[in-house]
C-alpha cells in the first residue's frame, strides 16, 4: 500500500494512471474505488487543491476514454466525479485547510445529509421506478426462496428497505468518502509524518452539537417513522460509528491493548455488521457527554 501512494507521489502521470485503472476496476472489485479517492486524497492534502483538481479532471479524461473502449459509455466517469472524486476533494481540502479531522467528517456528513434531501426531492418515485427497472431480478429471487412463508418475508424486507434507498445511498456515498480520505491522510502519515493519523484519530471528538441533531433525529425516527427522519438518521448514525471507533481506538491506546481487539472488531463488522453497527454508533453517541477517553486518563 505505501508502495503505491510512492508511486502516486512520483509525478502527475503516476497519480492519474493509480487513479483511473482503480476506478475502472472498480466496476469487477467496487473496493477499488476507495483505492481511487484515496489517491484524490493523498494529492490535495499533500499537493495541494489545485494539483487535486488536475488530478481529477486528467483521471476523468482517463476514465471517459477508458469506460468507452471497455463499457462503450462514458458514464462511468461522471458516476465517479459526482459521488466519489468531487466530494473526496471537497473533504480533502477542508482537512488541507483546516487541520481539524473532525470539521472534515461533519461536511463529508452534510454532504451526505443533502445528498438524501435532494434525492428526496428531485426522484420522489426512485423505489417505484427501480422496482420496475428490476422486477424480473426481485421476483426471480423471492421465487428461488424455498417456502411460502420465506417468499412472504423477503418481500417484506424488500417492501421496508426499497423506500429507505436514498438513505441506503447516501451512507454508501459516505462510507466512500470517508474511507477515501482517511486512507489517503493515512498514506500522507505514513509517507512523511508517521504516526501522524493515530494521534488525530484517537482523539477525534465532532462535538456536542452535532450529537443533539443526531439525538434528536434519532428519537424522531422513533417516535414519528418518517421515511426522510429515518434516512437522515441512518447517515447521522454512520458519522458516529467513526466517532465510536476513533473512541474504542483511544482507549485501547491509553490502556496499551493488544491490538488483536481491534482486528477482531473490524473482523465482526464483516460477518455481523447488523449486530455492531448500531452500538459502535450509539457509544460514539454517547461520547460526545460521558468521554469516555478522558474518564480512563482520570483512572490512570
Amino acid at each position: 500500500m505505501i508502495t503505491l501512494a510512492r508511486f502516486i507521489m512520483a509525478g502527475p502521470s503516476q497519480a492519474a494512471l493509480v487513479v483511473a485503472v482503480t476506478a475502472i476496476l472498480a466496476i469487477i472489485m467496487p473496493p477499488l474505488a476507495w483505492l481511487s479517492g484515496a489517491g484524490v486524497a493523498l494529492t490535495v492534502l499533500h499537493l495541494g487543491p489545485v494539483r487535486g483538481l488536475q488530478l481529477v479532471g486528467f483521471s476523468g479524461l482517463a476514465v471517459m476514454g477508458l469506460g468507452w473502449m471497455v463499457l462503450g459509455t462514458p458514464m462511468l466517469a461522471f458516476g465517479m466525479f459526482l459521488l466519489l472524486w468531487l466530494p473526496v476533494w471537497l473533504a480533502a481540502l477542508v482537512l488541507y485547510r483546516s487541520v481539524s479531522l473532525a470539521l472534515t467528517l461533519q461536511l463529508v456528513a452534510a454532504m451526505a445529509l443533502l445528498f438524501v434531501l435532494v434525492l428526496q426531492w428531485a426522484y420522489p418515485d426512485l423505489q417505484l421506478t427501480l422496482r420496475q427497472e428490476f422486477t424480473d431480478i426481485i421476483q426471480s429471487a423471492i421465487d428461488q426462496q424455498p417456502t411460502a412463508e420465506a417468499r412472504q418475508d423477503l418481500e417484506t424486507a424488500l417492501n421496508k428497505v426499497l423506500p429507505l434507498l436514498p438513505g441506503l445511498l447516501a451512507m454508501g456515498m459516505m462510507m466512500g468518502v470517508v474511507l477515501s480520505l482517511l486512507l489517503g491522510r493515512w498514506w500522507q502519515a505514513a509517507l512523511y509524518n508517521p504516526g501522524g493519523l493515530s494521534e488525530e484519530f484517537n482523539e477525534l471528538r465532532l462535538g456536542k452539537i452535532p450529537a443533539i441533531v443526531s439525538a434528536l433525529l434519532l428519537a424522531g425516527a422513533f417516535l414519528t417513522s418518517n421515511i426522510l427522519v429515518m434516512m437522515l438518521t441512518m447517515v447521522a448514525l454512520l458519522l458516529y460509528v467513526v466517532q465510536g471507533l476513533a473512541m474504542i481506538h483511544g482507549v485501547l491506546a491509553l490502556r496499551q491493548v493488544n491490538k488483536v481487539w481491534l482486528v477482531v472488531l473490524y473482523f465482526s463488522f464483516f460477518i455481523m455488521p447488523q449486530l455492531v453497527i448500531l452500538p459502535v454508533a450509539v457509544v460514539g453517541l454517547t461520547d460526545a457527554w460521558v468521554d469516555y477517553r478522558q474518564r480512563v486518563k482520570r483512572a490512570d
